[in-house]
């Protein structure tokens, strides 16, 4: 008799879960990339560059890898927007030898190339005056070209800064920034791209006096 009754509660039990049905758990659902950090939202990984999104800028345009921001000029595709620099002659063989190399996608100026600004900032502090210095910086061609101008704004500062450090009057330097559009050497590798990663100086020439003479 107890085993029929062991039997029917049993029977009763299982149709009561059944008719109550299982909770189920629910289904993984991936998450849609990061259109920021993919560009254009159709890739599922962020694109890899010189200024790639793996690092990204906070909304006061600081770089996360590299810190705070440097005090000086702002950079441009332009000529510094500074009347001083305006109808002047440019000498980019002055200082060519002592180009500033950077490591992807930081601003920091390395140990190895701090000599070449040390040479430049001895050499121009010999100049008169009436000579000024431009700092060009330069991205590879990977990233977004946003994000290339102003790791390469960031570039330029960071060697103003060290000039300046250097005894440099910082009222005689400036800097402009042209991101990826003006690569060094063309190719799609490490060995061009290392080449492209850089800060340029430019030699300012003092400004032309135009004379004319009264002819009788």
């Amino acid at each position: 008799m107890k085993t029929q009754t062991l039997l029917v509660l049993g029977f009763a039990t299982a149709l009561v879960i059944a008719s109550s049905g299982c909770k189920t758990a629910p289904p993984r659902v991936s998450k849609l990339p990061d259109p920021a950090m993919t560009g254009s939202g159709a890739s599922t990984s962020p694109t890899p560059g010189d200024g790639a999104a793996l690092a990204g800028l906070d909304k006061s345009g600081t770089s996360s890898v590299d810190g705070g921001k440097l005090s000086g000029l702002s950079g441009s595709t332009d000529l510094p927007n500074d009347d001083k620099l305006r109808d002047r002659d440019m000498d980019r063989s002055e200082f060519a030898n002592q180009t500033v190399y950077f490591e992807y996608d930081r601003s920091s100026v390395q140990p190895d190339q701090a000599s070449r600004i040390d040479q430049v900032a001895a050499q121009f502090k010999t100049k008169g005056a009436a000579f000024d210095l431009l700092i060009e910086g330069h991205c590879d061609e990977r990233g977004t070209e946003e994000y290339n101008r102003s790791l390469g704004e960031r570039r330029a500062l960071a060697i103003r800064e060290l000039l300046i450090q250097s005894g440099v009057d910082a009222g005689h330097v400036f800097t402009r920034s042209f991101g990826k559009d003006q690569p060094a050497t063309v190719g799609h590798d490490e060995s061009a791209w290392s080449r492209n990663r850089r800060g340029e100086f430019i030699l300012v020439l003092p400004k032309k006096i135009i004379t004319t003479q009264n002819q009788q």
